[in-house]
């Protein structure tokens, strides 16, 4: 936290000193960043299989989801040369990732009865960012509105919560027929993941365009993807919620180690990823 407040005050104190000294242009303005986030997990996609081998079971399986983001930010712009622009957007994100799973296992009856216990899973995570976005805008063509920006994104990630839904479905098969089938639901909100990096840095790659909308007021429209360059568990401590977890035992701390040790992959590197909609209005520009 300390370094993401020492990173606030270096662009202050650089936008301050562009001021002084009477560097070409400065704006400032305000910016909504709609998006999509993910985390994502190699190791837990290459986890399924291993567990199908083991339990003998029909389907383990792992599949990361976007989930709805959204953003909210002050602009800093600094006009370098008539093509390049360096931007600060410190601000405040709100990221959503989803986690479905299902495991499928056959349990034999004799002959072709069988009964079928399936467990269908959704694990969503939310948490709150504290962001500073430092990237180039450069446009590409002299006196043309489209510009590709490149920079880091350094973030804080407080409040991290998930929200845990499981059904445990049990069916029977007897002879050609569906036989009974029973359903229990395993629904839990707000459980804290406590077990993660607060610290994420990101690198920007981006493309847009400018509208002229009043006299040095510039609207901004970019799309951008920051690619992790961290990454971190995501586990909760939660003893209550460890004891009642099905495939979403993953994200528990006891879960996590047991399979870990039982399947030899490491459940330390989810990288958050981000695809944003960017929109910056420019509301004030001095020019020196």
């Amino acid at each position: 936290m300390q370094l993401f407040f020492r990173i606030i005050l270096v662009v202050i104190v650089f936008t301050v000193i562009s001021i002084q000294h009477g560097y070409s242009q400065i704006s400032l303005g305000v910016g909504i960043t709609p998006g999509l986030g993910y985390l994502r997990s190699s190791q837990l996609k290459q986890m399924g299989p291993v567990i199908e081998e083991q339990d003998n079971a029909q389907l383990c399986d792992y599949k990361t989801r976007a989930a709805f983001q959204l953003g909210f930010h002050a602009v800093v712009q600094y006009r370098l040369t008539h093509q390049i622009n360096i931007v600060a957007m410190p601000g405040i994100n709100i990221f959503q990732s989803t986690y479905n799973s299902t495991f499928t296992k056959n349990e034999s009856l004799g002959g072709d009865d069988y009964i079928e216990h399936r467990i269908v899973s959704i694990a969503k995570f939310k948490g709150t960012q504290f962001q500073i976005p430092i990237f180039a805008k450069y446009y590409l063509i002299p006196d043309k509105p489209y510009f590709a920006t490149a920079g880091l994104n350094f973030s804080y990630n407080s409040k991290m919560k998930m929200y845990s839904e499981e059904d445990s479905i049990t069916t029977s098969f007897i002879g050609s027929g569906l036989g009974a089938s029973s359903k229990k639901d395993y629904d839990y909100s707000n459980i804290k993941i406590d077990g993660y990096k607060p610290f994420q840095m990101h690198m920007i790659l981006g493309i847009g365009t400018s509208i002229l909308t009043g006299y040095r007021r510039n609207l901004d429209i970019e799309l951008s993807y920051y690619i992790p360059l961290t990454s971190s568990p995501y586990y909760t401590t939660d003893a209550a919620y460890s004891a009642q977890a099905l495939n979403n035992k993953v994200f528990t701390q006891d879960g996590k180690e047991s399979l870990e040790k039982s399947t030899g992959k490491n459940l330390n590197h989810y990288r958050m990823h981000m695809i944003n909609l960017t929109v910056r209005y420019l509301i004030f520009t001095r020019v020196k």
